[in-house]
């Protein structure tokens, strides 16, 4: 899916939303820094970016359901340091549609505390060692996967927010392995492989005043 068509599909789903009363949206813009835990490579080295829109409703006084589509950039980076006689470097770009489904607690009309989970497809990947593009990894990429988020809002005014989040993979981005995994892959939950690890930040707009 490309990101034109992407958001023509979230231009034609948002208005009917939005004509219920308990019901608001919005669009939401941000940058992410991220790393696989299971790659031996440490560090958020890899910058990305995420967009999209979102439809929430509102449960009672405090506390509300949201349901998001964006787009999202995650994976990995190593820089070489020759200086230090170390001339490895990696990187791997991610694409994905991210579908976070948070539960949302408000405080004092303010404070907006939230954890959900977030299936996400991929669109796209780029990996490289050492300056070469690989063309093909042992272990493939999943096309579907699963992630769990936590985080904080503020809402600056009626209709912005502020936002902060730890994202965090609850399935390995690659498949299953019956025969054996490369060293360095990661045990987590019940699964062996890598996980995605990252932290958001953002800027959120209601279109509706968030005080309703």
């Amino acid at each position: 899916m490309s990101m034109k068509n992407f958001l023509s599909i979230l231009i034609l789903l948002l208005p009917g939303f939005l004509s219920g009363q308990h019901f608001n949206g919005g669009l939401v813009a941000g940058g992410v820094v991220s790393q696989l835990d299971g790659d031996t490579y440490e560090g958020y080295h890899k910058f990305g970016f995420l967009g999209g829109g979102y439809v929430n409703y509102r449960i009672s006084k405090h506390s509300q359901l949201q349901l998001e589509m964006q787009y999202i950039q995650k994976g990995s980076r190593k820089n070489a340091n020759l200086e230090k006689g170390d001339p490895d470097s990696y990187l791997l770009r991610l694409h994905y549609m991210e579908i976070p489904v948070m539960y949302q607690y408000i405080f004092m009309d303010k404070l907006y505390a939230e954890a959900g989970v977030a299936p996400d497809v991929l669109l796209g990947s780029y990996e490289e060692k050492d300056g070469l593009e690989v063309p093909y990894n042992t272990v493939p990429l999943r096309k579907i996967t699963l992630g769990g988020i936590i985080g904080v809002s503020w809402a600056l005014t009626n209709h912005l927010k502020a936002g902060f989040r730890m994202h965090y993979s609850l399935l390995s981005i690659r498949e299953s392995q019956p025969e054996g995994y490369p060293e360095g892959f990661k045990r987590f939950l019940f699964e062996t492989g890598q996980f995605h690890n990252l932290m958001s930040v953002s800027i959120s707009w209601d279109f509706k005043s968030m005080h309703r």
